[in-house]
């Protein structure tokens, strides 16, 4: 069977994929619905949603961290600044989408635009780490 480090390393994998796929799922969403309020709402739906599983992420990292009993190093660290510019990012999405509400004639285009914007700067963060990791 696995052991402990192992296996939450392998959580850790799949949460990532998960987020990978939650990442694109939400540069969709704005290209679902024409109304900008109901946009809106499922956009804080999959916020909640992905704060949440950047959450797990973090803690399964730790976790593993922990089972290893590996010291603090510069990829975790890196992995640490990415969870917290991950979060940065969704809060700082939502909040232009937010504003864009206001100008009810350019609202969906400006979300579509901002949604796969910062969906791209996401999945270039997250795919960073996976190939730097990789190639350690």
């Amino acid at each position: 069977m696995f052991g402990e480090f192992e296996e939450m390393v392998l959580y850790h994998a799949i949460l990532i994929k998960i987020m990978l796929g939650l990442v694109l799922i939400g540069m969709i969403i704005p290209f679902m619905e024409k109304v900008c309020s109901k946009t809106i709402r499922r956009m804080r739906i999959y916020m909640f949603f992905s704060h949440g599983l950047l959450s797990m992420i973090a803690f399964t990292g730790m976790i593993a961290l922990v089972f290893a009993q590996m010291p603090l190093n510069l990829s975790m660290i890196l992995m640490i600044v990415a969870f917290f510019a991950l979060i940065s990012l969704a809060i700082i999405k939502y909040r232009k989408m937010l504003n864009t509400r206001n100008k009810k004639e350019i609202c969906k285009r400006d979300m579509r635009v901002l949604a796969v914007q910062y969906g791209l700067i996401e999945i270039g963060i997250i795919m960073s780490l996976v190939i730097s990791k990789i190639m350690e």
